[in-house]
């Protein structure tokens, strides 16, 4: 591993700001996240309550990026190995403090070095190149439709699953784990909208992954790029509405 301090100072720079500060500033270590993060429930370590998780932030700040590689890799398996952003810590905590908030601008830090853990950096990968975190292809996701479309016209004959349907008032958008793995998933979906009369569509080839999993990663560029898909797959097909995944 080879660091590149002065990208790491422009990253650490650009996520400096004045509420980031404010919160690593204003928390007490009372340790009441802890109650609401499963790492911790399930594990109760110290190094798994929430608060811990700000420490790569405020250690990188006081030695202003000037951090070695023992640093970075305590920072990346801190980050990602013990935090899934899910928020639960901040509605225990007595300030409010976006610990998540402070993860994912952490995380940024290990993506301007290149080091986001491998299984992430490839899931991303896939959704940039082919559409979707889990790189299903078009014909699988088409295929898939189809088949729970047909399992639902087997109990609602008139049921439908409208792919780039222009005008719709709903865009619907999946998690790719629906599609490929929980396909079950799907076929209730599709019941709950055509019994609830809702003018939907589905996206075709593009835009349908709405998960963004370079959010997640705490890639920006890629984060943008992501959401940018769904929008646009919106807008061209002129709904009023996007329904999200997760």
């Amino acid at each position: 591993m080879t660091l590149d301090i002065p990208k790491l100072k422009q990253a650490l720079n650009s996520r400096n700001g004045a509420r980031l500060r404010m919160w690593l500033d204003i928390c007490a270590h009372c340790g009441l996240c802890a109650q609401g993060c499963h790492f911790y429930q399930s594990d109760p370590r110290p190094e798994h309550v929430p608060a811990h998780r700000m420490k790569p932030m405020a250690e990188m700040l006081r030695k202003k990026g000037e951090v070695n590689e023992e640093f970075m890799q305590w920072l990346v398996d801190t980050v990602y190995g013990t935090c899934t952003m899910c928020q639960r810590c901040t509605m225990f905590c007595p300030y409010g403090i976006g610990i998540a908030f402070i993860v994912r601008a952490t995380r940024a830090l290990a993506v301007s070095q290149g080091l986001t853990p491998p299984g992430l950096a490839s899931g991303l990968q896939n959704a940039l190149d082919v559409g979707n975190n889990l790189g299903i292809t078009d014909e699988e996701y088409r295929e898939t439709i189809e088949w729970q479309l047909e399992e639902l016209q087997e109990e609602m004959p008139n049921a439908v699953a409208p792919i780039d349907k222009k005008g719709a008032e709903v865009l619907v958008t999946f998690h790719p784990r629906d599609i490929k793995f929980y396909p079950q998933n799907l076929y209730g979906y599709l019941k709950l909208y055509n019994a609830a009369g809702l003018d939907f569509t589905l996206a075709g080839s593009k835009g349908w992954d709405s998960t963004n999993i370079g959010l997640f990663a705490g890639d920006d560029p890629a984060a943008a790029e992501l959401c940018g898909r769904v929008v646009a797959a919106g807008e061209n097909l002129g709904v009023r509405t996007i329904l999200t995944a997760e």
